[in-house]
């Protein structure tokens, strides 16, 4: 077969691909949940808690008679309190607003967007009646922000039924403590002081206000280690949330699947008295002991291996005892959006036939171990591995697999960024939105990194996080692997170390005899021996661990390693043990 021709049905496949992906089944909507807000005539405050998928303003408030909807940005000045909307908000400082066409006033429009966890002033006609508002969207946890020694506009979290009254909710924080509440009172449409034997209402805004600083949540307190949301992204199998107690007396938290979707998840535990640990599925509903005044970590992992669509999300709930509820919305990829198909229902990592049909099901950057814990006696000649007992070691290992399945060995690699392009709003010009989005890229050549951007922090400056391996050097960047990279397949390599090679261990450069120059130190005379180290590496469908922790056979591989060494003694040393890979970058290529 001619190059053209392979490289001709190369393409082909790749189009074919391209096109399956677009008729695999996809449930971008299967995580979303509807919040319902009761809107009377004339003045409302609300709680938006989901941000909408169509956060348009004109079409959360569609097909309802909206005369105007105002939004508190606050500044760096106090809050202008105004017990009256209806005296107007428009030359406040602070307020945006929102008049739909065709009123007169609709030039004066400076707010263009609804965004969850945001508390609105919406006002309606005198006669148009008692309106219900759905909004469709996804839950983001934000806590609250309050505002130093001022008021906050803010909804609060807490359940629809059997809430807490706001004595309840703030009686473990002391910057609430006998601190005003105003609700909006929607017969006249005035801020009127509340007891502390009201009920909260979670659709409901209030004006709180905070004597010095705090950053009081409730007395359930969520803190997430990252992000808004548990978002297991290509690099992340494992995911930890805290949960605090801080109503003083033991309780239990609760945690509940919603929908009907159920996101492959385990739920790490642990035997207090063996330290066993186990990862059972996360089941509907999980109850949790909650001690007074302590911390519960919680620890979910999710399965990818058991994906039946390429992308799975799901909403889980989160309750006390006391009527406070936080929803979070849980999803993830197989490895990351629209990079490749879905396995088949039913079939796992082993399935896959070491991703031989589908190269992408393990393609990007893997970082793992190699623990070698046999070696030859190659002063005896041996060529059978012994066993080293409590001598083994253990070296870093980087391969990088492209969208085709090719793996290779890197010595080092350095993550960068890619910034994106932004463009004018569509909705307002006088905004940029995204055009393009930024990207990670992975660099093996140090000469690209002035390109692109940093993405972590080190003295106040951006820079590229560097991963490199000291145990593998050869010549060149990458270093091809034969065979087949993943679960039930095999690769190997030979790493050639010539004797110029700085990481020669018989190289010496101020060593007459060893520093690969002539008597006059100006010609190159090869001295140093070559050493030639062929390596294999056999995946294995089971950790050989005996593990089988979250991600393996997906994030999480390893198997079997071998490795010859000539040229370092006069005879063959071998050495084996096991490794270890975990997926860090779904980056399929490098350098660009």
């Amino acid at each position: 077969m001619s190059l053209a021709m392979s490289s001709s049905i190369t393409s082909f496949f790749a189009r074919v691909a391209a096109l399956a992906l677009l008729l695999l089944p996809l449930s971008p909507r299967a995580a979303d949940m509807s919040q319902t807000i009761t809107l009377h005539p004339g003045w409302n405050a609300i709680y938006v808690s989901v941000q909408p998928n169509d956060n348009e303003i004109e079409s959360v408030f569609a097909n309802i008679p909206v005369r105007s909807v105002w939004r508190w940005i606050p500044g760096r000045e106090q809050v202008q309190f105004i017990r009256d909307p209806s005296e107007g908000l428009e030359n406040v400082e602070g307020w945006f607003a929102w008049f739909p066409e065709p009123r007169p006033d609709a030039m004066l429009t400076n707010l263009f967007t609804i965004d969850g966890n945001t508390a609105y002033l919406v006002r309606l006609p005198e006669d148009a009646g008692t309106r219900q508002l759905t909004i469709h969207g996804k839950p983001r946890f934000i806590p609250t922000q309050w505002r130093p020694d001022d008021f906050t506009l803010t909804g609060l979290p807490v359940a629809g039924s059997n809430p807490p009254t706001f004595s309840e909710f703030f009686s473990q924080s002391p910057a609430h403590a006998s601190q005003p509440i105003y609700r909006l009172d929607n017969a006249d449409g005035r801020w009127k002081p509340v007891s502390g034997s009201t009920p909260i209402s979670a659709n409901e805004a209030y004006w709180i206000r905070t004597q010095g600083n705090s950053r009081y949540q409730g007395r359930m307190h969520l803190v997430l280690d990252q992000g808004e949301s548990l978002a297991f992204d290509a690099a992340f199998d494992e995911m930890r949330f805290v949960l605090r107690n801080l109503s003083g007396v033991n309780g239990s938290f609760q945690i509940e699947r919603l929908g009907s979707t159920r996101v492959p998840l385990s739920l790490r535990t642990e035997d207090p008295e063996t330290g066993e640990v186990g990862w059972p599925d996360l089941p509907d509903v999980e109850t949790i002991d909650a001690p007074a005044n302590k911390d519960v970590f919680i620890t979910l992992s999710i399965k990818r291996p058991q994906f039946t669509q390429q992308r799975m999300e799901q909403l889980i709930a989160i309750t006390d005892e006391l009527g406070q509820r936080i929803v979070l919305h849980v999803g993830g990829d197989v490895v990351q959006p629209g990079a490749l198909p879905a396995r088949p229902a039913g079939m796992g990592a082993a399935g896959a036939k070491a991703g031989g049909d589908n190269p992408l099901l393990f393609a990007g950057l893997w970082i793992g171990e190699v623990v070698i814990d046999k070696v030859s006696e190659a002063q005896n000649g041996g060529t059978t591995p012994v066993t080293v007992g409590s001598s083994a070691f253990t070296q870093r290992f980087l391969v990088h697999v492209n969208a085709q399945g090719q793996a290779r060995l890197l010595k080092d690699v350095i993550q960068m960024w890619e910034e994106g392009t932004m463009r004018p709003s569509s909705i307002d010009p006088s905004y940029q939105e995204v055009d393009q989005p930024g990207r990670y890229v992975l660099l093996t050549n140090k000469q690209l990194i002035s390109l692109y951007s940093g993405v972590a922090g080190r003295d106040g400056t951006p820079v590229g996080i560097r991963y490199s391996s000291i145990g593998y050097d050869f010549p060149g960047e990458t270093l091809d692997f034969t065979g087949v990279f993943g679960p039930g397949g095999e690769i190997s390599t030979t790493i050639v170390m010539p004797p110029q090679l700085p990481t020669n261990p018989f190289l010496h450069r101020y060593h007459p005899d060893h520093n690969n120059l002539d008597e006059q130190f100006l010609n190159y005379l090869p001295e140093a021996f070559e050493v030639q180290r062929n390596v294999q590496m056999a995946f294995t469908p089971d950790d050989p661990s005996g593990s089988n922790g979250p991600g393996w056979g997906d994030s999480l591989i390893g198997g079997t390693f071998a490795e010859s060494i000539t040229g370092l003694h006069r005879n063959t040393i071998f050495t084996s043990g096991t490794f270890h890979l975990r997926r860090a970058s779904p980056v399929t290529v490098l350098n660009q």
